[in-house]
Parts: C-alpha cells; structure tokens; sequence
C-alpha cells in the first residue's frame, strides 16, 4: 500500500520559493479572479485557469525576457502548488516550452508566476 494515496492518484506537489514580487502577483491575480466569477478561486484554481488558457497563445522569448526583466523571482516565501491529472498536461506542456527557452534550473518557479503574468496581460483569465 502506498504511503501518500494523492500520489497515487497522479497528483504532484510543485514546491517553489518565490520573492515578494511573485507573491503579490499570484495573489492580486487570484483576488481579481475571484471577483470576476463571484467564486472563490485559489491559487492553484487561477494558475490552472492560466495554464489552461495558454496552451493555445504559448510563451515566447520575448514574452519570458520581459516578465524577467521585469520581475524578481528569488524569494524566501515558500508556495506549494498541486498539480492534478486534470490539468498536468497544460502545466507540462508550458513547462516544456520555458525549459526549451531557457535552459536553466527552476522552471517550475518562473512558470508559476510568468503563466498568471502572461494570462492576465493577454485577458485570458
């Protein structure tokens, strides 16, 4: 029997740290979605509705220069996102195209906020 049944069922846990910044981005961005569906959304709701939205536009070098140019991303606040079967497959998908842009470490933290970031500016969230 396994010891973590989420596990099990395909669920990930991604656990990044994330400046100030990013912080306030992911929550003001929640906030705003919350409120434009009369629904409470968490951060995981709102990055999956980014995700979801940006399998189709993408992200291109420009697009990640600029959020980096413009953004801090290094931080001491820890978030954890679950990413489910539901979803995985827009998350990956995303996660692809920034790895293949920028061929660093830590994807999984520009990913998070640059997707929330880039939804928001092209109005898909």
């Amino acid at each position: 029997m396994l010891d973590d049944p989420s596990m099990a069922a395909g669920n990930r846990n991604v656990r990044i740290h994330l400046s100030q910044q990013c912080f306030d981005l992911l929550a003001d961005a929640m906030c705003a979605y919350s409120k434009r569906t009369g629904r409470f959304q968490t951060m995981r709701m709102t990055v999956q509705r980014a995700c979801e939205r940006l399998k189709s536009h993408g992200i291109s070098k420009e697009e990640l220069d600029l959020f980096l140019s413009d953004f801090t991303i290094e931080g001491d606040i820890a978030v954890w996102l679950e990413v489910t079967p539901k979803w995985s497959d827009d998350y990956d998908a995303l996660r692809d195209k920034v790895k293949k842009i920028r061929d660093k470490q830590g994807v999984d933290k520009i990913l998070v906020p640059l997707a929330v970031y880039l939804a928001e500016r092209h109005n898909l969230i």
